[in-house]
């Protein structure tokens, strides 16, 4: 398995050297492939220069619409048949915006209610993990998510 890491603030050394670093020590570097760079525009050129899709893709970046939308567009096409796009900070508009247009597109959706709100689209033969919230805290979804089925619920 090789996990491929956008991320504009790998073009600063101290930060790429202590990324690597921990990776190292953790016995993962050789799997990882971390890219300085911005998406959506760094994801497409990965894309055609590895010939590839990715079957899990992870969305956490600028939190600013238009960017989680561009990104989900971007990286929808470069998904594998079986697929699993997460995304973090749904507690943002801007960002279930991106989940928005897969629920639209007919990808499977899941909400996970933790901190910052996760969520999950997938397609083809992938199931996404199950999520038991914290049952101490009096979770509130957003309106903006108040379409969405939440795991564990």
């Amino acid at each position: 398995m090789e996990l491929d890491v956008i991320d504009p603030f790998l073009a600063r050394e101290d930060v790429y050297e202590s990324v690597s670093s921990c990776l190292q020590l953790a016995g993962v570097l050789d799997s990882v492939n971390l890219i300085a760079g911005y998406s959506p525009q760094k994801v497409e050129e990965l894309a055609k220069q590895l010939q590839r899709k990715w079957s899990l893709i992870f969305i956490d970046g600028d939190h600013d619409a238009p960017a989680p939308l561009n990104d989900t567009i971007i990286c929808e096409p470069l998904a594998e048949d079986d697929a699993l796009i997460l995304f973090h900070d749904l507690t943002s508009p801007d960002v279930a915006q991106g989940l928005d247009y897969l629920k639209e597109k007919g990808w499977n959706t899941i909400i996970y209610q933790t901190m910052q709100i996760m969520g999950a689209a997938w397609r083809g033969n992938v199931e996404p993990v199950k999520h038991q919230p914290d049952p101490k805290i009096n979770w509130k979804l957003p309106e903006h998510l108040k379409d969405y089925s939440v795991s564990g619920f």
